[in-house]
């Protein structure tokens, strides 16, 4: 007998061999048992998944000769073929008339239909059923289509249609509708693993766990894929099988140098990452593999970062696992989202003008150059509680009414530095209030009405004037930031309505509304309701359509400039004394 490969060999001539595509199988069977069969069908999903072996399976099982079998109770049909009838053994065979395989790639024309649609009119020549399997369908030409729209619609009774495709979306709808489609989907790492597994213990092949997980990830959920590959590896390698010798098959990057060029990424050390990387060049690895590997290697410790729980999720080895939460706790899920990117993008460019060693260099310099980021609107919120407390230490009577001379204070203090932009931040906050100059005279007076809580009650009729000292009480980042451009209003019951500029509305949080409404208490005397809304933003009318084409089709370099140009924006770089490194 004549050597059969794996994928022939281990083909599933049953519909529970059929690993992944139990929502496919459970239909198709319900079908048979209740013989409600349909008269076309459209299988469709990835490449080596089980479409023409199910489309095969099918075929035999509703021409099996056998299709009653016998339990200990009764009789039934369980729509599994049973493999031992004439009609199942031509089938199996594929020397059965009545079971018609034909590839759309090669047939595609109408010429082809008109055939097809007049020997469908002919009876089965043995059998109850003429099965017509189209693989690839999505080859055949619009007029091909179109012939075979007909057919399709009303078929003779006899006839039933099986169409397999790669590429559900290049199927005309009208074909669609008049079919029952099935979509199988890609296999976890898991069932390939199982059905690996299998196959090794009956071949006699030695393989431990980390090789099956490693040909499961690149064989990326298709099974046919993976039993070649395990073939493959048979034949090069033996039936002995290594972590090694599966790598050097394959062209894989050495597990020792893909830690060494991992910890260079996380270490930020560039010079140990373009040494390690030239290493795989050397070592005629496939840099292109190396690199998905990377991905796949980041993606994991992403989910860990994430979460420490998502052990299912994660396609590293198990043995890697504690390894893994270890780093992915040093790390932050932002530098390891741009880590992530970067590596995607240098794919993309790999595929697009290859270059592989050149791409990963400049990829390695690009990680190498991520600085870890906070979110600006914590930054400003902190600032905030850090004025509020420096203008609250500020109010505060000291026991001693002799106060030192500030200027001998600040070099007196040997405790701790002011950078520059806490200065400006306390010489804001400073010059911000106002003191009061009270006489002898009135100063005890002055202190028993604070103690009191006795103020002068203003009204609202000089809201402009009052919202300008109420600004100037605000701490600086409300002040200059979300209160800068706002429109103080009043209605009839005394409700004063603040419309806040969008850019900055971020900022309008349950602290900033408590802020608001105390200022306006003090300097007002009595109670006051404010509410907070976002300004509304009225289009231009000479705003055109090729306008805001323009503004959609931006450069990053227009939009740097647009944002290094807005005012808030400014003041923030010079509060921080920072500058825009990327805009989004």
């Amino acid at each position: 007998m004549s050597y059969e490969v794996f994928a022939q060999k281990w083909r599933p001539q049953y519909f529970r061999d059929v690993v992944g595509q139990a929502h496919v199988t459970a239909t198709l069977q319900n079908q048979i048992r209740s013989e409600r069969l349909g008269h076309a069908y459209l299988f469709w999903g990835p490449r080596g998944t089980g479409k023409t072996t199910v489309a095969r399976l099918f075929a035999k099982a509703v021409n099996c000769l056998n299709p009653i079998q016998e339990t200990e109770f009764e009789q039934v049909i369980t729509g599994e073929p049973c493999n031992a009838c004439n009609a199942c053994k031509e089938i199996t065979q594929g020397s059965s008339f009545d079971v018609i395989e034909m590839d759309a790639a090669s047939n595609r024309g109408i010429d082809t239909i008109r055939d097809l649609r007049e020997n469908v009119k002919l009876s089965p020549a043995a059998y109850k059923y003429k099965i017509y399997i189209i693989d690839e369908v999505h080859m055949l030409t619009t007029e091909g289509f179109n012939a075979l729209l007909k057919t399709l619609e009303e078929p003779p009774p006899h006839v039933i249609f099986i169409m397999a495709t790669t590429e559900h979306t290049q199927i005309p709808k009208t074909i669609i509708s008049r079919c029952q489609d099935f979509d199988f989907r890609y296999l976890i790492p898991e069932q390939i693993i199982s059905r690996l597994q299998l196959i090794a213990d009956d071949e006699e092949i030695s393989a431990d766990s980390e090789v099956l997980s490693l040909i499961a990830r690149q064989s990326e959920g298709c099974l046919r894929d993976a039993e070649n590959l395990l073939e493959r590896l048979v034949t090069s390698a033996g039936k002995e099988l290594t972590l090694t010798n599966v790598e050097e098959t394959l062209g894989l990057g050495s597990n020792l140098l893909l830690h060494e060029l991992t910890e260079a990424i996380e270490g930020r050390n560039l010079a140990a990452g373009l040494a390690t990387l030239n290493k795989l060049s050397k070592q005629g690895m496939d840099l292109a593999q190396c690199l998905h590997q990377l991905i796949a290697y980041f993606r994991d410790l992403r989910l860990l970062a994430i979460d420490n729980q998502l052990d299912e999720l994660i396609q590293s080895p198990k043995s890697e696992l504690s390894e893994l939460k270890e780093k992915a706790q040093q790390i932050s899920v932002d530098r390891l989202s741009r880590i992530i990117k970067i590596l995607m993008h240098t794919n993309r460019e790999i595929k697009e003008y290859g270059y592989a060693q050149l791409q990963l260099e400049s990829a390695l310099i690009q990680i190498n150059a991520i600085n870890e980021t906070i979110q600006l609107d914590e930054i400003i919120k902190k600032l905030i509680a850090i004025e509020q407390k420096m203008d609250s230490s500020e109010s505060e009577p000291t026991p001693n009414p002799k106060l030192p001379d500030t200027r001998s204070s600040k070099t007196s203090d040997p405790t701790f530095e002011v950078d520059s932009s806490t200065r400006r931040l306390q010489e804001s906050a400073t010059s911000s209030q106002t003191l009061p100059k009270p006489t002898s005279e009135n100063s005890e007076s002055v202190s028993n009405s604070d103690q009191s809580d006795q103020t002068v009650v203003r009204s609202l009729d000089e809201l402009p004037a009052i919202w300008e000292e109420v600004k100037s009480k605000l701490p600086r980042m409300l002040a200059r930031g979300l209160f800068e451009n706002a429109v103080p209003t009043v209605d009839t019951e005394g409700r004063i309505t603040i419309a806040c500029p969008p850019k900055m509305f971020f900022l309008a949080d349950d602290e900033a509304k408590k802020n608001i409404t105390n200022t306006f208490r003090e300097v007002l005397g009595q109670p006051v309701h404010i509410e907070l809304i976002r300004e509304e933003v009225v289009a231009q009318p000479e705003e055109t359509a090729e306008s805001s084409e323009k503004e959609v089709k931006t450069t990053p370099m227009m939009r740097r400039q647009q944002a290094e140009e807005d005012e808030q924006i400014r003041n923030v770089l010079d509060l921080f004394d920072a500058r825009i490194l990327e805009t989004q």
